[in-house]
């Protein structure tokens, strides 16, 4: 099933009205840090997913929230036991994992085994640090946020953050989505086009470290998850091109998130969960309607 050329940017426009217009409508229940986290945090993991599938790394897709939620736990036993901001702690950590499976990847590991090791060692090396952190420091509430995630708890700090780690993703995609299709369609012949791999793949990998710390604390480790694989997924059976492959999947990401909002404020159910749901539905109609 192909979607036509302006249906992205018209899910995104319908996205922010919906969400909007329910602001406007109960004022009481809606707040207005609650919708920039959401859509800035789908946003920029539907471009982040784009990118990914325009490259051939869905595999990565696997190991990015695995690294991001050991980095926040390790960042909270840092911030605890040395002292200082548990984000300052968190995002070299994920730099530096997310780099080192990078590199892995570049010197000729396996990238199914590469991805296969380091899921499993940031899944103990996590379910070993978190077990530390509630049974020495009793902060079950702060790691039960970081897995299940809770945008109703969203500071308007956190709002600052997620608006600025959305610019800065755009920033990065408008200067090297172009780059990353060739390197996604050439490989590493890209050079003899004049694309310097290493540096799109190091900036490439920045940013992901960048956008999966910055969004665990506030979105969580499932939703993490599922932004970061399915709209580049449902993007790729549903568009016309590469460039309409990113608007469809921030539009249907975005309207997940609205509608996951929405639904859970009046449900009294975890808008990240159900943000998830509609967009595993999403996924699943689609690939129905195609198959048929």
């Amino acid at each position: 099933m192909k979607l036509s050329k302006m249906t992205g940017t018209s899910l995104s426009l319908i996205s922010v009205l919906l969400a909007l217009a329910f602001y406007f409508a109960f004022p009481g229940r809606f707040s207005a840090i609650w919708l920039a986290v959401l859509i800035s945090a789908s946003a920029s993991f539907a471009i982040i997913s784009s990118m990914m599938a325009a490259r051939n790394l869905y595999f990565l897709g696997g190991a990015i929230p695995h690294s991001a939620l050991l980095s926040a736990s390790i960042s909270m036993l840092a911030s605890l036991t040395i002292g200082g901001n548990a984000f300052l702690w968190s995002l070299p950590f994920n730099v530096f994992m997310i780099l080192a499976v990078g590199y892995a990847i570049h010197i000729g590991v396996d990238a199914n085994k590469a991805i296969s090791v380091f899921v499993g060692i940031t899944a103990s090396l996590t379910v070993t640090v978190l077990y530390y952190l509630t049974t020495h420091f009793y902060v079950a509430r702060s790691v039960t946020s970081d897995i299940l995630g809770d945008p109703l708890l969203a500071t308007t700090s956190d709002a600052y953050l997620a608006l600025s780690v959305l610019a800065l993703t755009l920033v990065v995609y408008a200067f090297t989505y172009k780059e990353n299709i060739m390197i996604g369609l050439l490989g590493n012949d890209a050079w003899l086009s004049g694309v310097n791999v290493y540096f799109y793949d190091f900036i490439f990998y920045i940013l992901i470290a960048v956008v999966s710390t910055s969004y665990m604390k506030i979105v969580g480790f499932i939703l993490t998850h599922i932004f970061i694989l399915l709209p580049g997924a449902v993007a790729s059976i549903s568009s016309w091109s590469t460039t309409e492959a990113i608007r469809v999947a921030v539009g249907i990401s975005m309207l997940s998130s609205s509608l996951g909002l929405i639904l859970g404020v009046f449900l009294n159910l975890s808008p990240a969960g159900l943000s998830g749901v509609i967009m595993v539905l999403i996924y699943g109609f689609l690939s129905f309607v195609r198959r048929r």
